[in-house]
């Protein structure tokens, strides 16, 4: 299976701020991320040891996708430098963690870099979703509490056993229903 290894730079902001304008991106209320485009690459890197994760995750690579496969092997030019600060600390905890016996799974590391090298900017792509804000945590949906048939079953059963020997023990004293 050959993945592909596009990412696309994500400006999450911080605060409740106005995300969408040009300048909110630079400032220091927003976090620029890395995020992949291809689903199957994010579960392949979340299928990789902890240590490499991490190494993603710390660099700025964000765990999920956004299932966008248009223009592989070119990203918005607007994005080049965010790109670059990415790849930088990704390539620094690289070199100061290293990565001999880190199980890789699916996600090919020597295709990752190859992508990356060869990877150009170009004019015509626009990002389609230039800044996100985070999501509130969403509880969990409440399990309704509802009994199995296995464990009606086992109730019925119990409590049967309960009556037969309350009667055992009513006959057993001289009383009779």
């Amino acid at each position: 299976m050959v993945l592909a290894y596009d990412f696309d730079i994500v400006t999450i902001a911080k605060d409740g701020g106005d995300c969408g304008s040009a300048t909110a991106a630079d400032s220091k209320t927003a976090t620029v991320y890395a995020r992949f485009r291809d689903v199957k690459t994010a579960d392949a890197l979340r299928g990789a040891s902890p240590q490499l994760r991490q190494m993603f995750v710390d660099a700025g690579f964000i765990l999920d996708s956004h299932g966008n496969s248009d223009a592989r092997g070119f990203y918005p030019a607007e994005d080049a430098e965010a790109r670059e600060k990415v790849l930088r600390r990704l390539f620094a905890n690289i070199r100061a963690t290293g990565l001999r016996g880190q199980y890789c799974g699916e996600f090919y590391l020597h295709g990752f870099l190859r992508h990356v090298r060869s990877a150009q900017p170009s004019v015509d792509i626009k990002r389609r979703d230039p800044v996100r804000r985070p999501q509130p945590a969403t509880p969990a949906p409440a399990k309704p509490d509802r009994r199995t048939v296995p464990g009606r079953i086992g109730f019925a059963l119990g409590l049967a056993v309960i009556v037969f020997v309350l009667l055992k023990y009513l006959a057993a004293a001289g009383a009779t229903p």
